[in-house]
């Protein structure tokens, strides 16, 4: 670990060189104002302990999934605004973690828990801690490497995924493809190793393949064929992690490219007049919900910032999405309109009369992307 410093610096550069287009940082009113609304929202995730998850209320569980997304979030936010105080405070959400809290702690042992290790591979990069990159680095590398304990049939299948150069946490979920991402490249960063993001890249295109439909859109699942609005927002989230950082001359650049300018496109035509997107993005009598639009904003305006979609075309609707969002927030900055929990179906009505759960990290979190990446230079 002790280049791995070193790596770092050239690593961020490299993510960072392409040329920012549109200045949509202008134009906002005190309320809207990204910079702002970031700093609000990310108060409020470091006043708030390790969440319940709501579907998992039991106070000893471990830190999910959702937490940690929000956390990156904030992390990448404190960055973008040289808050060093907001990123000492963030560190010490993870230090209880190597002692009195160490039962909090994911195992890499499913997608869900795995992204966990992008908390401490952030870290590194932002202190040069080597302990956290040494801890997030073992959960990048568990994500390709076959469990302990696994025999059978079971471990066929998984070594079958390996010799394919996919991750053995592979099962064709579109929320897959943002946790993986979120890890994967968060090692790249670290380290400058492009197999991570070399491998990632791969993954996504493999699940492109398989689970994107012909307009762009995806279904929750090969078995659930609805367009649920945050389970496409983590594929569009994904695809954006990973175009943020993927060099120019990987192979899989141009087919990920593709594939989430026709999912952007898509979803242009789909906002609502209230500027947000269905629960279900192509059923007219869905509820908007908040956490996928937020998503999808996130994954827009990386796109005009980066050029890859058009500034005409898209900022409109970026702006008429980041006013209709930042109305949801309370006062506490707590967002609502979050669907809860969800668990993929073949009942349509499943997914219309989910509950909506107000400051729900599914939603906290990519509204401190948006934040970010409206900072992105």
């Amino acid at each position: 670990m002790k280049h791995l410093r070193f790596l770092t610096a050239i690593a961020v550069a490299a993510s960072l060189s392409q040329v920012s287009h549109a200045d949509l940082l202008k134009g906002w009113s005190s309320q809207t104002d990204p910079v702002e609304v970031g700093r609000r929202v990310a108060q409020r995730f470091v006043e708030v302990d390790h969440p319940n998850f709501d579907a998992n209320p039991a106070p000893t569980r471990e830190i999910t999934y959702p937490e940690t997304c929000a956390w990156l979030g904030a992390l990448r936010f404190a960055a973008a605004t040289s808050d060093t105080a907001l990123v000492r405070r963030l560190e010490e959400r993870l230090i209880p973690i190597f002692g009195s809290e160490r039962h909090l702690q994911p195992m890499p042992d499913h997608v869900d828990h795995t992204v966990f290790g992008s908390i401490p591979l952030q870290l590194y990069v932002l202190t040069g801690n080597e302990i956290y990159g040494e801890m997030g680095l073992w959960y990048a590398d568990s994500q390709w490497a076959m469990p302990r304990g696994r025999k059978g049939e079971e471990a066929d299948r998984l070594q079958a995924l390996l010799d394919d150069g996919l991750s053995w946490q592979t099962r064709y979920w579109i929320d897959d493809m943002y946790m993986i991402s979120a890890v994967q490249t968060r090692a790249y960063l670290a380290t400058g190793n492009s197999r991570y993001i070399d491998r990632a890249a791969r993954q996504m295109v493999r699940y492109l393949d398989k689970i994107q439909c012909d307009n762009g859109l995806f279904y929750h699942a090969p078995d659930a064929p609805f367009h649920w609005a945050r389970g496409n927002g983590w594929m569009a989230a994904g695809m954006t992690e990973l175009l943020n950082c993927l060099p120019e001359n990987n192979p899989d650049r141009k087919a990920i490219l593709e594939a989430y300018r026709k999912m952007m496109s898509t979803l242009k035509q789909y906002q609502r007049a209230d500027g947000l997107w269905g629960q279900l993005i192509d059923e007219p009598k869905a509820w908007s919900e908040t956490s996928g639009s937020a998503m999808f904003v996130y994954a827009m305006i990386s796109g005009v910032r980066r050029g890859w979609l058009s500034e005409k075309e898209y900022e409109p609707v970026v702006r008429k999405a980041w006013e209709a969002l930042v109305a949801q927030l309370d006062e506490n900055a707590d967002i609502a309109g979050v669907c809860e929990g969800t668990n993929r179906s073949t009942d349509r009505d499943f997914y219309l009369n989910r509950r909506t759960l107000p400051g729900n990290m599914h939603g906290q979190a990519p509204m401190l992307w948006c934040a970010t990446a409206f900072l992105d230079k």
